[in-house]
């Protein structure tokens, strides 16, 4: 690996320092299972990278890997090993899929398009390999990334949420995000953890705060929860229709 960016981290958590531990296993498996020369780099992004961890935060690893075939073998190894991998995420992506901007038949249903990899990547930490370009890869444009992730989140998560098929923690984060590039988009530089979030957003109202309120206070109040999921879609609503 290459420097391992948390080595300098001050004041390390029981949680963090499990992640830790569980990112080098997941490494170790990785380099098991996939020759080097498949790998092209890989990243580490999310909430461990901005220290925001909480008990049911995963470690999310993204590997880019030469093409679909291996990124196919390193799927079917990983779901046989999750357990052991946890709270650790190998999240695949292959260079066929940058360069096509388009998911494979392997890649899953709740995988986004590789360029909303791309979008943030000099925020993600290399740990192994070369860096990737965006200039390289094709890439849509910032208001049709933003109006895809808005489709995206109301057609698809939040019906899969009311199956009980994608978790609350998981539309949080999804809330967090779409939140994060609103401000982005209305030319602002926002922060881009939880807390410093929520502290910009100076709207009482604004979707974020009661988001971030669950965040820290994880509920299993079914009641609480739908009247966030109704917030949250009458939040996307109004996007949608000034987007019209």
């Amino acid at each position: 690996m290459k420097k391992e960016f948390w080595e300098n981290w001050k004041r390390k958590t029981k949680l963090e320092k499990n992640a830790i531990a569980s990112l080098r296993r997941a490494m170790n498996f990785l380099f098991a299972n996939v020759s080097r020369d498949k790998i092209i780099a890989v990243y580490v992004k999310g909430t461990f990278v901005t220290r925001e961890m909480n008990k049911k935060s995963d470690v999310d690893i993204v590997p880019i890997v030469r093409d679909n075939n291996v990124m196919k073998k390193l799927q079917k190894v990983r779901d046989k090993n999750r357990e052991m991998l946890k709270p650790s995420e190998l999240l695949p992506i292959s260079l066929t899929e940058l360069k096509n901007n388009e998911n494979s038949k392997y890649g899953g249903k709740l995988k986004g398009k590789p360029d909303v990899f791309l979008r943030d990547l000099e925020y993600h930490k290399l740990i192994y390999g070369r860096g990737l370009m965006k200039s390289d890869y094709p890439m849509r444009t910032e208001d049709k990334l933003f109006v895809s992730d808005l489709k995206f989140t109301r057609e698809k998560l939040i019906p899969l949420h009311k199956k009980g098929k994608f978790g609350f923690q998981q539309l949080l984060k999804k809330v967090f995000w779409i939140s994060y590039n609103e401000q982005r988009r209305l030319g602002k530089n926002p922060p881009r953890t939880w807390k410093g979030l929520n502290k910009f957003i100076k709207n009482k109202n604004h979707i974020i705060h009661r988001a971030y309120y669950f965040r820290m206070n994880p509920t299993k109040n079914r009641r609480l929860r739908e009247v966030f999921v109704n917030r949250t879609e009458k939040y996307l609503e109004k996007f949608m229709e000034e987007l019209k």
